[in-house]
Formats: structure tokens, C-alpha cells, sequence
């Protein structure tokens, strides 16, 4: 399998490890040095807003907690589709931009976009498998309401 490929499956593979809630088959495809970040430009303050910034350990430690937070009824799917991929120089390290779609699906079975945004990775061979090094959300969609504590 080629390098991109890979980098397609691991980011396909982050994806849908989240819509299941499954946060530590989620956290087994981050390297040691993970770290996380929802963002969204805000217009009115002409800066970005940061909505979510943690290191591996601190996802860890939001996902023990995850149950003691009011959360949205439903489930969230993401679609994502990989745009580039581009390889550093002189390391194993790639920077990834995919376009990203959350929908939420209600109990009654409703569903409606919830946020649009871009993946902007970083990837690396660690150890002989490639991991997400890094994963910053930008978010063009502002409002994701209430009930929202997991990473997009």
C-alpha cells in the first residue's frame, strides 16, 4: 500500500472511530505527541476562536469524563474527503487537508448538518505505522449549539 493510501485510511479511519464513540481505538491511531484543536475565524473579533485544544492525554481525560457532560441525543457522522497530501522534507511527516461534513442524526432520526470545515493533519510514520500527529479543526460553521464535547 502506498503512503497516501495509508494516509486515506488513517484519516477515513479517525472518522469513523469517532461516529462509533469509540475514543480508544480513536486515540490509537494518535502519536505520543498528539495534539488537537477545534478553530473557527470569527469575523466580528477578526481572530480565530479557539473551541477546543488538547494534547493526547487531555483527549484521554475527556473522554473518562465524557459522561458527566449534558451531550447531544443522537449520533454524528462525519464525511470526509482527503484533498492533499503533501510530504515534508527530509522527514516521514505529511501535511494532510481534507474537507469535513458533520451531520447529526436525532433519535427520531433526523438529520442535519452540523458544522463544515477542513481536517488539517499532520501524519507520521512512527514505530512503522502511520499516525496523526497533529489535527486542527477549522470550522466555517459558528453555532454547533449545545451538547458538543467531542472532538469533530
Amino acid at each position: 500500500m502506498s503512503d497516501n493510501e495509508a494516509i486515506r485510511m488513517l484519516i477515513a479511519k479517525s472518522c469513523l472511530t469517532l461516529d462509533d464513540g469509540d475514543f480508544s481505538a480513536y486515540l490509537a491511531l494518535c502519536a505520543p505527541d498528539y495534539a488537537y484543536r477545534i478553530k473557527a475565524w470569527s469575523p466580528e473579533l477578526r481572530n480565530d476562536m479557539i473551541w477546543l485544544e488538547h494534547d493526547r492525554d487531555g483527549l484521554a481525560g475527556l473522554f473518562a469524563t465524557l459522561p458527566e457532560h449534558l451531550q447531544r441525543s443522537g449520533r454524528l457522522s462525519r464525511h470526509v474527503s482527503t484533498a492533499t497530501i503533501e510530504a515534508r522534507e527530509n522527514t516521514e511527516a505529511y501535511d494532510v487537508v481534507s474537507s469535513l461534513i458533520v451531520h447529526h442524526t436525532d433519535l427520531d432520526g433526523r438529520t442535519q448538518t452540523l458544522a463544515v470545515g477542513r481536517y488539517k493533519d499532520t501524519v507520521a510514520w512512527v514505530d512503522g505505522a502511520i499516525l496523526l500527529s497533529a489535527r486542527e479543526v477549522a470550522l466555517e460553521t459558528r453555532d454547533l449549539g449545545i451538547g458538543l464535547h467531542v472532538p469533530l
